[in-house]
């Protein structure tokens, strides 16, 4: 009779497998960018806000004309059509000069092309003037006071675009009140509302998540103090604060530079309340873990634990929380500056230009004059993108929504 024992499988012998083969665990850091490249919009508003940033750091370069260009001659002239075909068939980018004539019909002045004045479009143009000149990029991100103790004056020239004729002004979104370039201010004013959010972000995340970790840390009337504090000012209507805040320092005619930081600390004041409560509750916990038991037990300082062990484990609340509360202050700012109490002329912003059109169009102008409400459309997208960046932050390292 045939032996139909089957045969015995013997079990993969582990132990010889190469040591650089053994399978290893991914860290959050991996498993989060991998949820959050499933979020199709969420890479939309990287791309979105990674090009809006570019914008504003290379503004000068963008920009046909500086920053504190004016031309009254030209005010709320619509924006320049720039042609690509003549009597002749393709040629280079050309724009017609425009002059103010009377409406018979409606006894306004308007604006109309003018084909007697032609003038080309040229790309990477240098100016002979010397006011306008500027600070490139990343040299301008240095504060003007110490660029100036410094030594470091405007020095470029190069532009990207402008006209054959130096006389001659180009207004691809048209003019405003001042004669100013509309698309020129809405590159320098993201340079403002942008930075605004991300600075005033930071430094309320950095007070809030100190405060909290030493107040959830020692307990006590240290964490008494700190609760009722917060407390206190959570009390205090947010836009009433920034109002009477920045009522204080408005009659002191200070410059933009100085009126900026003051922007930036007046936001982070009211910010970084509900920042330190929650990383007050998540320190309370993980102060009882064992690991914090055994780094005391080996002599770690309270400063060490709080920074080397606890806040570390916080490091995901913040990175959500930032990306939520960047377009809440971009928001802030641009009312601030609206009602006239943010960012002061010669500098601007989006919200000082969006005071500027509602000052100057009303109801019936926003037919008429359109281009000058721009910068709310630029409000509108960042602070979109803003959010759908944070909800998919929010999504990516939550393990409950993963799939």
């Amino acid at each position: 009779m045939a032996d139909v024992t089957p045969p015995v499988t013997q079990a993969p012998d582990t132990m010889s497998a190469p040591p650089g083969r053994k399978p290893r665990g991914e860290s959050l850091t991996s498993i989060a960018w991998k949820q959050f490249r499933k979020h199709p919009l969420a890479r939309v508003s990287l791309v979105v806000l990674s090009v809006l940033y570019l914008l504003a750091a290379f503004a000068d370069f963008l920009a046909p004309y500086p920053e504190r260009f004016i031309n009254t001659g030209a005010t709320f002239q619509p924006p320049n059509r720039i042609r690509f075909w003549d009597e002749n068939g393709f040629t280079r980018p050309f724009i017609y000069g425009m002059t103010r004539e009377l409406d018979l019909e409606t006894l306004e002045n308007v604006w109309v092309e003018d084909p007697s004045r032609r003038y080309e479009l040229r790309f990477f143009v240098r100016s002979d003037n010397v006011r306008e000149r500027y600070v490139p990029f990343p040299v301008n991100l240095i504060p003007v006071q110490l660029r100036q103790a410094w030594g470091i004056r405007p020095w470029a020239s190069l532009r990207l675009f402008g006209l054959d004729d130096p006389n001659a002004r180009i207004y691809i979104w048209g003019s405003d009140d001042l004669g100013a370039d509309v698309f020129s201010k809405v590159l320098y004013g993201a340079r403002i509302s942008l930075t605004v959010g991300i600075l005033a972000a930071a430094v309320a995340i950095a007070i809030g998540v100190v405060m909290g970790g030493i107040a959830g840390f020692f307990g006590g009337w240290v964490d008494e103090l700190i609760m009722r504090f917060i407390e206190a000012l959570a009390a205090i209507p947010d836009l009433f604060l920034l109002l009477a805040l920045s009522a204080i320092f408005y009659p002191l005619n200070l410059p933009s530079s100085t009126v900026f930081m003051l922007v930036i600390v007046v936001l982070s004041l009211i910010g970084w309340g509900g920042v330190a409560r929650t990383v007050r509750g998540q320190v309370l916990s993980l102060r009882e873990r064992d690991f914090a038991y055994a780094a005391r037990s080996l002599g770690a300082s309270n400063t060490r634990i709080i920074l080397r062990h606890m806040l570390p484990h916080t490091l995901t609340y913040v990175i959500v929380y930032m990306s939520l509360v960047i377009p809440a202050f971009i928001i802030t700012e641009s009312v601030l500056s609206f009602f006239g109490l943010g960012i002061q002329p010669p500098s601007t912003s989006w919200g000082l230009m969006l005071s500027t059109a509602q000052n100057f169009a009303g109801v019936a102008g926003l037919a008429d004059r359109w281009w000058i409400f721009l910068p709310g459309l630029f409000i509108f997208i960042a602070v979109m993108m803003w959010n759908l960046l944070g909800d998919a932050l929010r999504d990516a390292f939550d393990p409950r929504s993963r799939r």
